[in-house]
């Protein structure tokens, strides 16, 4: 062959080849590379492991699902490669590999996007489970021939017809558990969203405004990539377009909006904190006007403070929560574009610190030097005011609003078909009766239940006869009675060892209860007696020992864990041989309490303990943390104050550790004169109040104080008043109001309802998120507000009949009045008087004097509005009689 021939022969294979080869899923050599680091990195940190957690690289895989293996495995944190299996991960990994192809958008989004928001399993901290596998045929189905944004949107109408708002607690389900239950916190809807998204193929994630500033709350919503750009949407709350939602208006207030990235984040979005295993990823400039601070910490010489850490602190639940955290860099500095708040700097290294109270709006760079700060008997006062209210623009034509609105009806319909099949208080008597047991405690464990209610009736019928078959369920959540299966429950009672020289109660609370931390409950104590079935009697002995053993063959790897925040299990634990420090704690008081042996986490500061002996001793991890803690007494007194303050609404105690403050974990809302003296190990502490006013703004208070042996300190908790009296901002016609009540359909006048009194009127969306936030907030004062002569009055649209359903789930005041807006009357009352936009941000509430002056008014997203209401209530008795006697 000659010269020419072979050159042709050798472009021709060259171009076959190229025109053959297959595109990599995964192609940036950056990424490439942290991968193979990561891998290493991981496989380092498992090497004691009694779990094969690589072998799944030996089995045969495609070149894509090898890549997206290693993808998930070089960034997964402890609990997952702890707790789930690899072929689990495999058989997730295939389902999002199969959207490339099944998806008309699949080819088209970008590799980035791919592997940080369609490809992991994990949104944030929930418990994983099979939802992609078990609903990607459906998903499908319901978008086939649609667009990414029309699916987007129709994904989300399928989120509304399972799931819709209740506040649940801290845990976070599963996606499946949350449909089975058909409600969840905001934090639960956007999970379970974000995984309808991106079982279909769809990028999508879940945005967190960790705490509000005007609001003593957060909330989290998603964001879905669409054709290059991202664009939000309220979680299970379908809005006609993206780029909705009732916290839009709210957004704009926000300090700080973020989300998490698996893996290490190589794209052009500002990053708050980048860590080797996830990214936070700073999404604020996306809803709200933002500054740029910079932070500059020197050491006491003068000399840049690296690796200090650096706190962004804002009022929120009564303590100063740190909504961003980062390391200053060799310079000693850090930065992060914010909303214009205001909020705490707060640097700390060791056991030095320093703090400022900024104005974001005004600060640029804020200078702290780090000292062994004197603080006992200091106080301060802190105003915080939060970003003004920015009206939303969004306009929807009224076809679109009546064919969502109509949607959102027939989606509440299917929900309610499902969620009749609950079982009934009736059923729940049955049962009990038939089991001959509690029947109180039936019921609850039933309602409980929610679509669950099969797994808890099998528990009770299976172990009926145990005499402690029902003191199991007080030591579970109420949460955990609707994702927990029978089998779990009966294994705990059933291998719970009841040891002669402990008392029942203590037994019952601290043995026999499957729950220690937030976490997701399992099968664990015959595990862990089989695991330490030779070091038993020593163990039992003297726990120290069980302490001992863990030093020498657990590691610790805090960083490890710390994208999924979610506990190992004491059997993850136990056979990777590594943990996060919350994790090991766990595991600690899981095995004492699986040997027989008392245990618990402090109530207050979560150190792990275990009871010998009549008293609570620490098994402390750390060699400056004694195992008896030298301890005074804290008495705290109830100031001049409106109302009496409540733990994590209006006071909260920090105790300060390695250069921090962080707050005990006293019960939320109980209330300062139901603390009995305190036990406090000796140490440096701060008291902080804060007053929230009607507008958002806080008037904060901090009292730093010293706990000393055996001594005891008299504090006294008194909010910060505002000084200016409530006036009159708006005058209603209630003889021109009228409204038809719900129960006996009649038109009354508002004029009648007051009758002579004054009046809290409430206009409603049955539907929303926010509505059912107001009534939530009344319940926490009706002993207030029963003994207030005044009238509370609920009312709805007249194409709301779930007005009805929705406040007989709520505790409300006794005797309220509830009814429709008859021809929409108030609702055009009130805009006359602030607003056309006010149509739509319901709910509304105003107080008013029984002739219809209005005293206050607030609209739409808010948290705390049943104080708001008592601390205007004395005001506005003297400021209407003062009204009715002028000349």
């Amino acid at each position: 062959m000659n010269f020419r021939n072979s050159t042709i022969l050798f472009l021709f294979v060259l171009i076959f080849a190229s025109c053959n080869q297959k595109e990599q899923l995964i192609s940036k050599p950056e990424q490439l590379n942290d991968i193979k680091q990561m891998l290493e990195v991981q496989k380092h940190l498992t090497a004691n492991s009694n779990i094969a957690v690589w072998d799944i690289f030996d089995q045969p895989l495609t070149d894509d699902e090898r890549q997206a293996m290693e993808f998930m495995y070089a960034y997964m944190p402890l609990s997952d490669l702890g707790d789930y299996s690899a072929d689990f991960f495999l058989a997730n990994v295939r389902k999002s590999l199969q959207t490339r192809e099944d998806m008309s958008w699949g080819k088209s989004i970008p590799e980035e996007l791919f592997l940080h928001f369609v490809l992991p399993v994990r949104i944030n901290n929930e418990n994983l489970d099979s939802f992609r596998i078990v609903m990607y045929d459906e998903l499908k189905a319901r978008v086939q021939g649609m667009k990414i944004e029309e699916a987007a949107l129709e994904i989300n109408h399928w989120c509304h017809e399972k799931v819709v708002y209740r506040g649940t607690d801290i845990r976070t389900s599963a996606p499946l558990s949350t449909i089975r239950k058909a409600f969840g916190r905001c934090g639960e809807m956007s999970t379970f969203t974000v995984s309808a998204l991106r079982a279909a193929g769809i990028p999508a994630r879940q945005v967190y405004t960790p705490r509000w500033a005007h609001s003593d709350d957060n909330h989290a919503w998603v964001e879905v990539w669409v054709d290059g750009v991202w664009k939000f949407m309220g979680a299970c709350e379908p809005d006609a377009r993206l780029n909705m939602g009732w916290f839009s208006e709210p957004a704009k207030r926000a300090l700080l909006e973020h989300t998490r990235v698996y893996g290490k984040y190589f794209g052009p979005e500002d990053v708050v904190a980048k860590e080797d295993r996830f990214s936070e990823l700073n999404l604020t400039t996306n809803y709200a006007a933002v500054k740029r601070i910079f932070v500059e910490v020197k050491n006491a010489d003068g000399s840049p403070a690296t690796q200090a850490n650096v706190e962004f602190q804002l009022y929120n639940y009564a303590e100063y929560y740190p909504i961003a955290k980062q390391l200053t860099d060799q310079n000693g500095m850090a930065s992060i574009a914010m909303g214009l708040g205001e909020v705490i700097v707060w640097a700390s290294k060791g056991s030095q610190f320093n703090f400022e109270k900024i104005s974001v709006s005004q600060a640029d760079t804020v200078r702290l030097t780090l000292v062994d700060k004197q603080l006992d008997g200091a106080h301060f006062d802190f105003d915080f005011v939060p970003p003004h209210l920015i009206k939303d623009t969004m306009q929807i034509t009224d076809a679109e609003k009546a064919l969502n609105e109509k949607r959102l009806a027939e989606e509440d319909s299917i929900r309610t078909s499902y969620t009749a099949t609950f079982k009934s208080e009736e059923w729940s008597k049955a049962l009990a009766n038939e089991l001959k047991l509690d029947e109180a405690t039936v019921v609850r464990a039933i309602h409980l239940s929610y679509g669950n209610w099969a797994e808890i009736e099998k528990y009770l019928r299976d172990n009926a006869g145990d005499k402690h078959v029902l003191d199991l369920l007080k030591g579970i959540s109420d949460k955990d009675f609707s994702d927990t299966k029978a089998a779990i429950l009966t294994s705990h009672l059933k291998n719970a060892i009841h040891r002669d020289e402990v008392s029942e109660a203590i037994f019952v609370d601290c043995v026999l209860a499957p729950r220690v931390t937030n976490e997701m409950l399992r099968s664990w104590r015959q595990f862990l007696q089989a695991a330490f079935a030779d070091q038993k009697e020593a163990f039992v002995k003297d726990p120290q020992e069980l302490k001992a053993w863990m030093k020498q063959n657990i590691s610790i790897d805090d960083m490890a864990n710390k994208h999924s925040r979610t506990e190992l299990s004491p059997m993850a634990v136990y056979k990777l041989r590594l943990s996060d420090s919350h994790s090991r704690d766990f595991f600690f008081v899981a095995v004492c309490r699986a040997l027989g042996i008392p245990a618990r986490l402090n109530p207050a500061t979560e150190i792990p303990e275990f009871y010998q002996n009549g008293a609570w001793v620490r098994a402390a991890f750390t060699d400056d943390t004694p195992a008896v803690p030298q301890t005074g007494k804290l008495v705290l007194q109830n100031g001049d104050n409106p109302i009496e303050p409540q733990y994590m609404i209006h006071f909260t105690i920090g105790k300060l550790i390695d250069g921090n403050y962080q707050t005990l974990q006293y019960p939320f809302t109980k209330k300062v004169t139901t603390f009995d003296a305190l036990d406090l190990e000796v140490g440096k502490y701060y008291l902080v109040t804060g007053n929230r006013l009607e507008d958002g703004s806080v008037l904060s208070t901090c009292d730093f104080f010293t706990i000393d042996a055996g001594k005891t300190t008299q504090l006294t908790v008194s909010l910060r008043q505002s000084v200016d009296a409530p006036k009159a901002i708006a005058q209603l016609d209630f003889k021109a109001l009228n409204i038809q009540t719900l129960n006996d359909k009649k038109l009354v006048s508002l004029d009648q309802i007051a009758n002579g009194k004054n009046m809290v009127l409430a206009l409603l969306d049955p539907n929303k998120e926010t509505s059912k936030h107001i009534l939530n907030d009344l319940g926490d004062y009706l002993d207030h507000f029963n003994a207030w002569s005044g009238e509370f009055v609920f009312i709805a649209s007249e194409d709301r009949p779930q007005l009805g359903p929705v406040l007989d789930s709520y505790h409300l005041p006794e005797n309220y009045i509830s009814g429709y807006d008859k021809d929409n009357k108030v609702l055009e009352a009130l805009m006359k008087n602030f607003g056309d936009d006010v149509k739509g941000t319901l709910p509304l509430v105003i107080l008013t004097d029984a002739s219809g002056q209005v005293y206050m008014f607030s609209s739409g997203y808010k948290i705390g509005i049943g104080e708001q209401l008592l601390k205007v209530f004395p005001a506005l008795t003297m400021a209407s009689t003062e009204s009715c006697c002028q000349p």
